[in-house]
């Protein structure tokens, strides 16, 4: 009887390990090991684009603290007029301080042409642009073209260094037939500016 007790009892107890093992998920190794490791410092990088006016030293980054996009306003010198163009322009500085290559290009879009406080202003102006390698090249007449709906594109810039836009706005000569819609009447022009990393 009592072999046919312990013989019951080992079957059981053997029934209850195959059980156990059926119901458990993952590796069935009965080891382990670890290993410590000093602590270390672990830093984030920023994309950082700075922006500066050409005429007015006017400077921002291109994202603002709170992620917003950044405005700069851009004063053009001169007096516009028709057959008299001004000029203004924009620095971009790849300011990142990430570590090794870290290369971006800028995208110049096309500018949104708008009236503000009434008139047909707006109508008789035109902006072309070109990038340039120093912003003394913003006051020259050569290079300007109109920007495409694919927008100017900027050389690859790299880290710590920069490129400029220069834009030139223009008035229609036959602004003067538009006298009353146009006289004292001012328009607002935007340009997106977008940096990506390459």
């Amino acid at each position: 009887m009592r072999i046919k007790r312990r013989l019951q009892a080992a079957v059981l107890v053997a029934g209850a390990v195959v059980l156990g093992l059926l119901t458990v998920q993952g590796t069935y190794a009965l080891w382990s090991a670890a290993a410590s490791a000093s602590p270390g410092t672990i830093t984030s990088a920023s994309f950082d684009t700075a922006l500066t006016a050409v005429n007015t030293g006017q400077t921002t980054t291109m994202t603002l603290a709170n992620g917003t996009p950044a405005t700069l306003t851009l004063s053009p010198a001169g007096t516009l007029g028709p057959g008299t163009p001004v000029y203004g322009g924009v620095v971009v500085t790849n300011s990142t301080n990430a570590g090794g290559q870290f290369n971006t290009t800028m995208t110049a879009s096309q500018p949104a042409i708008a009236n503000v406080g009434g008139g047909t202003l707006a109508g008789y102006i035109s902006v072309s642009a070109k990038t340039a390698a120093s912003s003394a090249e913003c006051s020259t007449t050569a290079g300007f073209a109109s920007i495409s709906t694919a927008g100017l594109v900027s050389p690859t810039v790299a880290k710590g260094g920069s490129t400029v836009f220069c834009f030139q706005v223009s008035l229609n000569a036959n602004a003067a037939n538009a006298s009353p819609s146009v006289e004292g009447k001012s328009v607002t022009i935007s340009i997106q500016l977008t940096a990506r990393q390459l």
